[in-house]
């Protein structure tokens, strides 16, 4: 039994001065008033209340007894408005799972720019490595590639992680641009630790990787000396394909675009995680990015 049961109904006699009145307050009868106050007398072993057929009157220990109540009462309904700010006021902490494998990079950016619109919230990003390590239920919002697996947590889709095949400029100028996805098994590759490259159309080529890393930003590095050709996220090389430094091929065959998601899970959402969601879906688009493209992302940052 609930040690608070009785306690609501005892406040309520002592404010209002009897049962019948009590029980209207509450809604209930006068029977269930002076039932379950006489329930939280005999489970405290003490007389809270003089009944007389005239007037009710608190004793020594219902004195006691209603101070510290009512201060209790009056804090848990303060701790009910403050806790009811998360659902009104994008308030409080956000922790959102970010993938450090391509993903992290672009998002952090988008991430600094909604916490300086939102300076109640406390941004929390947090890099995985693998999407199947990732608990849900450990983040408000964790962003997401692919197809979801999961059908009991909600998403929204806010675009497009798109990969191009990109090489440095010496690379391209010695051995040239592959014709198609075939040609890569005779290149010289660099990829993550699948030893693949997949392109749209469900297309997945099985390679020899000259170089193998699962960070995005160590592929990107090893494309930019020259090491070979690897397929990797627009937003990972804009500023190199805007540079020059890498270059990347714009024939249709060698994208891959897979859709992101911001994820979370079922339940009442707080502000701050709806704030956020609808800062994304304003501040993305649902376009497959190309390599020309690039300078138009960086134009946003």
């Amino acid at each position: 039994m609930s040690s608070w049961r009785g306690i609501e109904e005892f406040l309520a006699v002592v404010e209002h001065g009897s049962f019948t009145a009590a029980g209207e307050e509450l809604g209930v009868s006068k029977s269930y008033v002076s039932k379950t106050v006489q329930e939280l007398e005999e489970r405290l072993g003490v007389q809270l209340l003089t009944r007389t057929t005239r007037r009710l009157s608190l004793t020594s220990a219902g004195q006691s007894f209603h101070k510290e109540c009512a201060d209790l009462h009056k804090r848990l309904g303060d701790l009910e408005k403050r806790i009811g700010r998360y659902r009104t006021d994008p308030v409080g902490r956000l922790r959102i799972g970010l993938s450090d494998t391509f993903g992290s990079d672009f998002m952090s950016r988008l991430l600094a720019e909604f916490s300086d619109e939102h300076d109640a919230i406390v941004v929390e990003p947090i890099a995985y490595l693998d999407e199947g390590d990732v608990a849900q239920e450990q983040f408000d919002i964790v962003i997401r590639y692919g197809t979801l697996t999961d059908s009991n947590l909600r998403a929204r889709m806010f675009g497009y992680l798109s990969y191009c095949l990109c090489a440095s400029p010496a690379y391209v100028a010695k051995h040239g641009w592959p014709t198609d996805s075939a040609a890569l098994t005779e290149r010289e590759c660099l990829t993550d630790r699948s030893g693949t490259m997949t392109f749209n159309e469900n297309v997945t080529v099985k390679v020899t990787p000259r170089w193998i890393s699962n960070s995005g930003i160590a592929l990107r590095s090893a494309v930019r000396k020259g090491l070979g050709i690897a397929s990797l996220p627009v937003s990972v090389i804009r500023q190199d394909l805007v540079d020059g430094t890498i270059l990347a091929l714009e024939e249709e065959w060698s994208f891959y675009d897979k859709p992101c998601w911001v994820v979370y899970s079922p339940g009442i959402m707080s502000a701050a995680t709806r704030a956020f969601i609808d800062y994304l879906i304003r501040r993305t688009t649902r376009t497959k990015i190309r390599p020309s493209m690039a300078s138009q992302i960086l134009k946003r940052f």
